[in-house]
């Protein structure tokens, strides 16, 4: 009779922690939830030279920290989620996309690209999250011409 009871009571406080997980997108996830909503992403941009000509075939490789900020009456923390690095080749016209899922409130972006004669570039930028809906982050790539070397012979 004591477990009957104790079952009920252990049912009785789950249901109400599942209705406790909510399906906006405001809201946290909350402890025992049974999923986290991911926003679909697209980065893109146009791979040129300081002149404005496209480059095409560009390697650009992508990687993002997703952060979730939380927080309660006594202190706020974040976690930091890494994405792995995703990689993809500009096209004729210069035009690179990267489609990928995240869930956080903020993205720490690192995008590495390289090209035969050009030198590599890094760039760092921090993208806070928009509420509902996906996202689109475009960032435009400028890559500069290697200067050959004044001591190699010809």
């Amino acid at each position: 009779m004591k477990a009957t009871k104790f079952l009920y009571w252990l049912l009785a406080i789950l249901g109400f922690q599942m209705q406790s997980c909510a399906e906006e997108e405001e809201t946290r996830e909350e402890y025992g939830c049974p999923h986290i909503r991911f926003k679909e992403f697209k980065t893109n941009g146009i791979v040129q030279d300081k002149n404005g000509n496209k480059i095409q075939n560009a390697e650009v490789n992508l990687k993002i920290n997703a952060i979730i900020e939380s927080s309660d009456s006594i202190s706020t923390s974040n976690d930091t989620f890494n994405i792995p690095v995703q990689t993809t080749v500009s096209d004729k016209n210069g035009f690179y996309e990267i489609v990928h899922n995240v869930k956080g409130d903020k993205y720490d972006y690192e995008i590495i690209t390289n090209k035969e004669g050009y030198e590599s570039d890094t760039i760092r930028k921090e993208v806070k999250s928009e509420k509902g809906g996906d996202e689109n982050i475009k960032i435009d790539i400028t890559l500069k011409k290697k200067i050959k070397d004044r001591y190699e012979s010809n």
